[in-house]
């Protein structure tokens, strides 16, 4: 709880906003897949995990019934460092937006670049990443009557190797930095929503006087997994060999290549198959509720950010 509809919704939503966050983030694609990361190795989403970590290591949280992990030590000891070392603050403490002067990992053009995913303000700092309407505008020519391929069906494999060595090649360690930069905090948004909504619950809890029960789980998760189906998503993370070497450089611990592609492809299929729903019937909470802890989240991550100049000085 909250499930990945929900927290890749948080995430969309972030860079599609135009704040704090947006205005940081300089690899979207590494900021999304950040969002999941303290959930690969638990063990529960995804297959193949031989040796799960613990809840209490992957989300700093105490083992209690309705679990909030602690953000901000997180934040202190993963997000503000590689800020200080990528150049994210500037020389008074502020957020630095990420477009000054660093190279774009992507191209700008093409399927799955920002051109093909709506032609965004060219002047926004973060890559759009991954699209599945780009994506699926992309393939679709393909399956009409009339294509035709312009090269040898032999060569795709080759045609494929090239795109993604001239996307994603040899990249300069600093921009590696930059783009774990942007998937610890990716990261940390997610332990903020997670601590955000799980205190959101045990406040209903209080106010009705009970105590976490096999029953309110019960209802309570089905009543998340609704609201997660009545959200509107677009983006998922897409597995590039810069994402791969990205997050074997995750600052809490190395993540191994095959589960970032088992992230990447349960995350686009939780994409493509949430289809949004309205006029949810919950049987614990309600649309207030959720509207309310969902905006809370967003905003609270935002706050954060354009706290750095007080709270964070170089």
């Amino acid at each position: 709880m909250p499930s990945w509809n929900i927290h890749i919704a948080h995430a969309e939503r972030l860079l599609k906003g135009g704040g704090s966050v947006a205005r940081v983030v300089h690899d979207g694609n590494a900021f999304l897949f950040g969002n999941l990361i303290p959930d690969i190795y638990v063990g529960y989403m995804v297959p193949g995990v031989v040796r799960p970590v613990p809840y209490r290591v992957t989300h700093f949280a105490k083992p209690e019934h309705i679990p909030k992990p602690r953000a901000g030590e997180f934040f202190d000891a993963y997000v503000m460092p590689l800020a200080r070392e990528c150049g994210v603050l500037d020389a008074s403490g502020s957020a630095r937006p990420a477009g000054g002067g660093v190279k774009a990992a992507c191209p700008t053009t093409g399927p799955f670049g920002s051109l093909a995913a709506g032609k965004p303000d060219p002047e926004r700092s973060w890559r759009v990443p991954a699209s599945l309407s780009a994506e699926v505008a992309h393939v679709s020519p393909a399956h009409t009557p009339t294509f035709e391929w312009g090269c040898d069906v032999a060569d795709s494999a080759e045609v494929q190797r090239r795109a993604y060595g001239a996307e994603c090649g040899a990249l300069p360690e600093s921009e590696l930095r930059r783009s774990l930069f942007d998937m610890v905090l990716g990261a940390w948004v997610h332990l903020l929503a997670d601590c955000t909504w799980n205190q959101a619950v045990s406040d209903v809890l209080r106010a009705r006087g009970e105590q976490p029960s096999r029953d309110f789980r019960i209802k309570k998760q089905g009543d998340f997994d609704l609201f997660g189906k009545s959200l509107e998503l677009d983006l998922m993370p897409r597995l590039t060999p810069q994402l791969i070497e990205v997050a074997a450089s995750f600052s809490q611990y190395e993540i191994d290549a095959a589960s970032v592609a088992a992230t990447c492809a349960i995350a686009h299929e939780t994409v493509r198959t949430n289809r949004p729903i309205t006029g949810a019937a919950y049987l614990l909470l309600d649309d207030d509720f959720f509207s309310r802890v969902f905006a809370e989240v967003n905003e609270r991550a935002e706050a954060h950010l354009v706290s750095f100049g007080d709270r964070f000085k170089m």
